[in-house]
């Protein structure tokens, strides 16, 4: 038991790191300007230190400032009024393969008079009723906004 838990424990650790390779870090830059203030920003500031915070994995990596990136791409993301947004929403990578998912999903709950059977965690089985089957189209059309468009 303890023998196959450590082989799924690894073989998942070398999954992850070998997907993680391949990625480039997505994340977010925080820093303060003269004031205090802080922002988040998808550029790094010029001239200023700063903190890349990784969305994955939430580590924080600090910079010294001496990072000279284009001046062109700091812009900071702000509304009509100047402000920096309230909320930051990290949205996933897209993914195709739950996409596809979510459409067949929703075309079989949409299908007309579609009689959906699902097996509860206790092995029995029981049809979806119709409040149940509405949820069901929610959830792959959330999917489908999240992973389609």
């Amino acid at each position: 038991m303890k023998n196959s838990a450590l082989t799924i424990a690894l073989c998942a650790g070398l999954l992850i790191c070998s997907a993680g390779v391949n990625a480039d870090k997505t994340g977010y830059y925080r820093w303060a300007d003269n004031e205090g203030k802080q922002h988040f920003t998808q550029q790094p500031p010029v001239g200023r230190k700063y903190d890349f915070v990784e969305t994955r994995s939430g580590a924080t990596t600090h910079s010294d400032g001496i990072d000279l990136a284009d001046e062109s791409n700091n812009e900071q993301e702000v509304d009509d009024n100047g402000a920096a947004p309230e909320k930051m929403e990290i949205l996933p990578p897209k993914d195709p393969v739950l996409c596809e998912k979510a459409k067949g999903n929703m075309q079989s709950l949409k299908a007309n008079g579609a009689r959906i059977r699902i097996t509860n965690a206790d092995g029995s089985t029981r049809m979806l009723n119709p409040e149940e089957i509405k949820q069901q189209e929610n959830r792959a059309q959330q999917v489908i906004k999240l992973h389609c468009e």
